[in-house]
């Protein structure tokens, strides 16, 4: 019976992560080849017992201390030696894809609608602990077995999705940040979730190379919603309050002319039947905030000596009785108190 020889793994995908040998038993005439970017893992007797980098190496006792012990006197004097070995891709994989499985159901934090925000983006990874990655989720696999990084997005889907969603609703709200204005967050964003995810994988010996977000997203229908209240929002600001106010109602006489259905509506309201006639335009604009009326400035007068506002023509002060106007002695023009000289014939007022 001849033991395997040459113990190697070629493979042109990239997207493996491990791979198990066909063959268990070795003989001392055996060499094993890691090629660039490989590992080999060698177990016996379900341990770990040799981590080899890329290289060439003799299956031998001066390898593996433990094969002295082994001995066969049949196979012509030649040893074989049972063991497993495993390979494993140390290449970075830049292209593993993360996304929200379902929406994040949030409060707009500035038009106070609910959207249902999602995210998608990359991330590169690559082993760094191999032993403990083995040991951990891998375990014993069949003979010629091959893994691949789906495994590992299998495994963290769930992991990086919970801190997706807390980290971005978490800055969203506590920044006051609306939709329309995430883009400019993003890179802000992606540090935080960034530290999350690589503390969460570096305990199982993955190392987060990169993390990116390619988009940010809430559904169409949604985003169309944000977009008419920020129009309102922009057309209120630009024509004022009346003059909306008045665009608004005349818009909805036009809708309402243009269809019947809704008259019975309009009737509700006090419009009648006859929408594009009888309608009064005083019943569909909002009518303008109440505003307390104010007395103009010209149609009153201060008081001289207790301040008072009076009305302009008052000869006496209502509230002290102080009277308002006096007579020049000299021509009789009606002069003010606080007048020093005649201003019609210049008389001196302050005379004793």
């Amino acid at each position: 019976m001849a033991f395997y020889e040459l113990i190697r793994f070629d493979n042109t995908l990239t997207n493996w992560l491990i791979y198990k040998h066909p063959v268990d038993e070795f003989n001392n005439q055996s060499k094993l080849i890691v090629s660039p970017g490989q590992i080999a893992i060698i177990v016996h007797s379900g341990q770990i017992e040799k981590i080899c980098e890329e290289g060439s190496y003799r299956i031998n006792s001066e390898l593996l201390p433990f094969l002295k012990a082994f001995t066969k006197a049949f196979f012509g004097g030649k040893n074989p030696y049972p063991i497993e070995i495993y390979f494993v891709n140390k290449r970075l994989k830049l292209d593993f894809l993360w996304g929200t499985s379902d929406p994040i159901k949030l409060i707009d934090p500035k038009y106070e609608i609910q959207i249902n925000v999602r995210a998608r983006g990359q991330l590169g990874i690559k082993l760094t602990n191999y032993q403990y990655f083995f040991q951990t989720l891998v375990g014993t696999l069949m003979k010629g077995t091959t893994l691949y990084y789906d495994m590992l997005q299998s495994f963290f889907r769930g992991k990086i999705n919970q801190i997706v969603k807390k980290e971005l609703s978490s800055y969203i709200i506590s920044n006051k940040i609306t939709f329309f204005e995430i883009d400019m967050h993003v890179d802000d964003i992606c540090k935080v979730i960034t530290e999350q995810v690589k503390e969460a994988l570096q305990s199982f010996g993955v190392e987060v190379v990169n993390l990116s977000i390619e988009s940010i997203n809430v559904p169409e229908d949604e985003f169309d919603q944000l977009n008419e209240i920020l129009h309102k929002k922009a057309e209120y600001e630009q024509l004022g309050d009346k003059v909306y106010r008045t665009t608004r109602g005349y818009d909805v006489l036009e809708a309402g002319a243009k269809n019947n259905s809704a008259a019975g509506t309009f009737m509700g309201i006090g419009i009648g039947q006859d929408i594009a006639g009888a309608a009064s335009t005083s019943t569909i604009i909002p009518p303008e905030p109440k505003e307390e009326k104010k007395v103009e400035e010209s149609n009153t007068i201060t008081c001289p000596k207790c301040k008072a506002v009076i009305p302009a023509d008052s000869k006496f002060c209502s509230n002290c009785g102080t009277k308002i106007s006096k007579v020049c002695p000299k021509c009789g023009h009606e002069v003010d108190l606080d007048d020093k000289f005649c201003p019609n014939c210049g008389e001196n007022l302050n005379k004793e």
